[in-house]
């Protein structure tokens, strides 16, 4: 065994150079760059990071955050671009016009904001078709609901009572986008309880917060993973139900609530109800979005909760190199990665929206050159062709219940599995640099922190990480040539040492399936020093 190693390390070492020598051209023309803000998009951010970083060889980190400070660490300086789904405060805007910083927004991705439950009927079967009216939702998150046998939650779900059990909350602990947007609804649809409630703990009115108040009965979380881990465990989590982004419940396998409508209808957060929602979105003149419209669409199956999440970068004063690597990137999302878009849970871009990018993009120092004009033709996006691409209609593992319209439950579908969890822990997975690592976690932390491409540590919110193997570390085209010049019995005797089982033709998060194109497997050491990162907002 001893001779195997050495011959391993020697073949390896031949092969060193082959690597560098095809490659290094095109490094030297891929300049990284450093993002960092909301987890509500991050879970499709980081499958296109992973897509740019195999096929383009971009290298586009992030780091999740949470908007609120994805947005200061964008005025700071300390990052190239950020993402949150609240443009700019007016604090913050002053901040930037002081420091003589540049910025623009750009929708990068559109979903729905979820309710994840994690409820039993009276025989302890995981219930799948909850309905919840926007007053019911108001009650539940500021406290007057407090029991899953409420008389509101029985009357939404048809006479039906729930089990007598304690409800419990679970909003979010950090500044973030998808507590800003949530809120900003429940002001928007039932200001009657949303008002007194957030008056009464020093928040606006008539708008929304990225800080949620913690009120008795509430468990407050940090980061989308923090609030989806915590309703997704098999014991603590019973009985409590939290907002996050669709594709977390996904991830998990878990149900989200069907949401009644303006039209008196209750749906779930399919990617198509939410591109039928979202019609009735308009933008500002700096591509901001007003979503009065969307809470109050008339069609029978649009998902009220629905909205956009922007990109924010520069528009001067940029470098660039770095210029041409973001702008890569925003050329990636808005078309081919769009594809993606609803087998994550989300709803991929319009082409008015992708015009948007497009137009973003020829602000950026350095960037690519692109047509003027978006089309079918130049843009792989699904919308050009009149559609939303796989996924388009599920949501979580949601029955629907008494829903109307595109909001029949899955657990994914075009050629992505979600998984459940088992044994009190969640499954998910987090993707850093461009490799993608499947992980487990209780809710309980440890610390850690992420090295970025330029050599900075910024400290993260801790979250315990597991890593699951599925396959040896040594790149399939490797293993050929191993075959080749020391046989096959040889190499299979030393990949049985290095791991119990093979790469196949794809590798897995635990609970999601990607094609072997879709991750980075370079196994760097900044990779590996960066694989505990964690979404946070």
């Amino acid at each position: 065994m001893r001779r195997i190693a050495v011959a391993l390390t020697a073949l390896s070492i031949g092969l060193a150079p082959l690597a560098i020598a095809g490659t290094s051209a095109q490094a030297a023309s891929n300049t990284p760059v450093e993002g960092a803000g909301s987890t509500w998009s991050q879970i499709a951010v980081d499958q296109w990071r992973a897509d740019v970083k195999t096929r383009q060889n971009l290298k586009v980190n992030f780091t999740g955050t949470g908007s609120s400070a994805g947005r200061s660490l964008y005025y700071q300086g300390k990052i190239d671009f950020a993402v949150s789904e609240i443009p700019f405060l007016a604090d913050e805007v002053a901040i930037l016009r002081a420091g003589q910083k540049s910025f623009q927004y750009l929708p990068i991705v559109a979903g729905g904001t979820a309710l994840m439950y994690n409820v039993k009927d009276v025989a302890g079967r995981q219930v799948t078709n909850l309905q919840l009216s926007p007053n019911t939702i108001a009650g539940i998150f500021t406290g007057s609901i407090t029991n899953w046998s409420d008389p509101k939650i029985t009357a939404d779900n048809g006479g039906k009572a729930l089990p007598s059990k304690s409800l419990v909350p679970v909003v979010r602990s950090d500044g973030s986008g998808t507590s800003a947007q949530f809120t900003a609804f429940l002001a928007a649809k039932v200001p009657s309880i949303w008002g007194p409630f957030a008056s009464a703990n020093g928040r606006s009115t008539n708008t929304g917060t990225s800080d949620y108040p913690i009120f008795s009965n509430a468990v407050a979380q940090s980061g989308s993973d923090g609030v989806a881990n915590y309703v997704a465990n098999r014991s603590t989590g019973v009985g409590s139900i939290g907002y996050v982004e669709t594709g977390y419940a996904l991830q998990r396998g878990f149900p989200v609530a069907a949401v009644k409508n303006a039209s008196g209808k209750y749906t779930l957060p399919t990617p198509a109800n939410v591109s039928t929602a979202l019609k009735a979105a308009t933008l500002n003149a700096d591509k901001t979005q007003v979503l009065t419209g969307v809470y109050n669409n008339g069609d029978a199956t649009a998902y009220p909760i629905s909205s956009y999440s922007y990109m924010i970068t520069p528009t001067s004063g940029f470098n660039p190199e770095k210029g041409l690597t973001l702008s890569k990137f925003m050329l990636y999302f808005a078309c081919d990665g769009q594809q993606k878009a609803s087998v994550l849970g989300y709803a991929p871009l319009s082409p008015n929206l992708v015009q948007v990018v497009f137009d973003a993009i020829r602000n950026i120092p350095g960037h690519v050159t692109i047509p003027a004009k978006a089309t079918k033709a130049n843009c792989n996006n699904p919308t050009f062709s009149g559609s939303l691409g796989s996924g388009a209609n599920s949501a979580g593992n949601s029955s629907g219940g008494g829903t109307t319209g595109n909001t029949t439950g899955g657990t994914g579908s075009g050629g992505t599995t979600t998984g459940g969890t088992t044994d009190g822990t969640t499954t998910g997975g987090t993707t850093t640099d461009g490799t993608t690592t499947g992980g487990t976690t209780d809710g309980t932390t440890t610390g850690g922190t992420t090295t970025s491409g330029d050599g900075t540590t910024q400290a993260l919110t801790p979250v315990k990480v597991t890593l699951e193997s599925k396959g040896a570390s040594i790149a399939v085209p490797a293993l050929i040539l191993l075959a080749a010049l020391i046989g096959i019995p040889l190499l299979m005797l030393a990949s049985r040492a290095a791991s119990p089982r093979l790469a196949g033709p794809a590798g897995r998060v635990k609970g999601v399936l990607f094609k072997a194109d879709e991750l980075d497997t370079d196994g760097d050491a900044e990779n590996q020093e960066s694989a505990g990162s964690h979404r946070k907002s």
